[in-house]
C-alpha cells in the first residue's frame, strides 16, 4: 500500500469517508420520519376502531360475537394505575427517640 502525502487526495478521500457516512445518515433519518408516521397513522386508526367498536356494543351486539367474526377488542395502550401498597401500622414501630429493651 502506497501513502500520499497529497493534500488534495487526503481531502478527497475523508471526504469520501464523510458522504458514505452521511447516506447512512440520512438513510436513516428518512426511515425514522417514516416510522413515526406510520406510528401516528396506527394511533389514529386504534382510536378510530376502539370507538368504533364501542359504537357496536352500544347498538347490540356483545364483545362475544364480535370476536367470534374476528372484531377483537381494542387493544389499550395507556398504563394502567396502580393502587399503592398501604404501609404498615404504626403499632408495629418504635416511637420516634424510644430504645428497644435488652
Amino acid at each position: 500500500m502506497t501513502t500520499t502525502t497529497d493534500p488534495e487526495a487526503i481531502e478527497s478521500g475523508l471526504r469520501a469517508l464523510v458522504d458514505a457516512r452521511m447516506d447512512a445518515g440520512r438513510s436513516l433519518a428518512r426511515v425514522a420520519a417514516e416510522r413515526d408516521a406510520i406510528r401516528e397513522a396506527l394511533a389514529a386508526a386504534d382510536a378510530k376502531y376502539a370507538t368504533e367498536h364501542a359504537a357496536a356494543l352500544s347498538a347490540g351486539w356483545s364483545a362475544a360475537e364480535l370476536k367470534k367474526v374476528g372484531l377483537a377488542e381494542p387493544t389499550t395502550t395507556t398504563p394502567r394505575r396502580t393502587r399503592r401498597r398501604r404501609s404498615t401500622s404504626t403499632d408495629d414501630q418504635p416511637a420516634p427517640g424510644a430504645t428497644e429493651a435488652p
